[in-house]
């Protein structure tokens, strides 16, 4: 069976929320790779930075690890009616660090989640957005959480159930 993805773009939250998701599927005997971006601690991505500096061996290994899965679930905060920084930043090392610049998302199937202190709504739609845009093939079904909302177990775990499925075909 194929690994799934956890990636996550938070050290709090979000970051929960990616740990729950990681439980969820060990219960449900699926194998995860939890990825946190918050880790890998990437340079400000500009042309300038990789004329000067190259490639960050960090973006290799994020982008390798990437290339390695062929399902995600990427789980990211709202940030000003987007995603954060964090995650648009590793997206473009990534994209930089592979022969072709949609080759670690490219047909690959993708879950979105967020845990969100507003709305929510706004930064899923961005994540669908620049998911799409790199080729991903996004699942109809979200997950958005609240601290008034929490998550719904099995709403998650079917998520888990058909991307495990989706990347074993």
């Amino acid at each position: 069976m194929s690994k799934i993805g956890i990636i996550v773009s938070s050290s709090n939250n979000n970051l929960k929320l990616g740990l729950k998701f990681q439980e969820l599927a060990k219960d449900l005997n699926i194998e995860t790779d939890l990825i946190n971006l918050v880790d890998y601690n990437l340079p400000l991505y500009s042309t300038n930075e990789e004329e000067k500096n190259g490639i960050p061996e960090s973006a290799l290994d994020l982008a390798t690890k990437i290339m390695d899965l062929k399902a995600f679930i990427i789980i990211a905060p709202e940030y000003n009616g987007v995603m954060p920084p964090v995650l648009n930043n590793a997206m473009a090392w990534t994209s930089r660090a592979t022969k072709n610049w949609r080759d670690a998302f490219n047909d690959k199937d993708v879950a979105l989640a967020t845990h969100s202190g507003g709305g929510g709504q706004k930064g899923l739609q961005a994540m669908r957005i620049m998911f799409q845009h790199l080729g991903a093939n996004i699942l109809a079904r979200e997950i958005l959480t609240t601290y008034e909302k929490s998550l719904n177990e099995d709403n998650a775990k079917t998520i888990l159930i058909k991307l495990a499925k989706l990347s074993n075909s």
